[in-house]
């Protein structure tokens, strides 16, 4: 039996590191990677997340670290599925200035 623990990265419970979301919070386990971009560049970052086909996960924050949306990505994602979320990015950048984007990717 492996007895090894980790700890989640948003509620910091004591969870199974064979375990890819944390029972807690529901939050993944997978790595993370954050950056910051202008609301200009928002939907043009995202496809370029989304055509990588990488990420399991995509949330948007704002400046205050406000969820803004968080798109759960799936594989074999098509355009006609994702383009509600790019509308919605559209009318997200026409009201913020500077977003926080975390990408999520299976370890």
């Amino acid at each position: 039996m492996n007895s090894d623990k980790m700890i989640c990265k948003n509620c910091n419970k004591d969870i199974d590191d064979s375990a890819k979301y944390c029972p807690e919070c529901g939050s993944s386990t997978g790595s993370r990677d954050e950056f910051y971009v202008d609301s200009d560049h928002l939907v043009e970052e995202i496809k370029k997340i989304i055509d990588e086909g990488i990420a399991t996960r995509i949330i948007i924050k704002d400046e205050n670290d406000r969820t803004l949306l968080d798109i759960p990505l799936a594989a074999g994602l098509v355009g006609a599925l994702i383009a509600p979320w790019l509308a919605a990015l559209g009318a997200i950048a026409a009201l913020v200035v500077k977003c926080k984007i975390i990408v999520e990717k299976p370890n």
